[in-house]
């Protein structure tokens, strides 16, 4: 459960590490903001919605979670998690 900047995604490491640390403080989170959070995962990942929630929130490794969720291939697990950090709003 470590911070890695993602060079595939145009965001700067600053907002990377906000967006990583403000998603594993999930279960500390508002009421409104855990829901916004969900929404914003179901949104970008679709039928891996819940699987990219599950990655956001507690760190795992994207193919232990893919594994779990029977997600065949991570290709389109890392695809929602692009989406998610782009989509990822500024005032949450």
């Amino acid at each position: 459960m470590k911070f890695r900047y993602k060079p595939g995604i145009a965001l700067p490491y600053e907002r990377q590490g906000y967006i990583y640390f403000k998603s594993l403080s999930y279960s500390h989170m508002s009421a409104q903001e855990r829901e916004r959070v969900r929404s914003l995962c179901t949104t970008v990942g679709g039928e891996h919605g819940q699987a990219l929630l599950e990655h956001v929130t507690t760190g795992e490794s994207i193919k232990s979670v893919c594994q779990r969720h029977y997600i065949a291939s991570p290709t389109s697990l890392y695809r929602a998690l692009k989406r998610y950090y782009e989509r990822f709003p500024y005032e949450l």
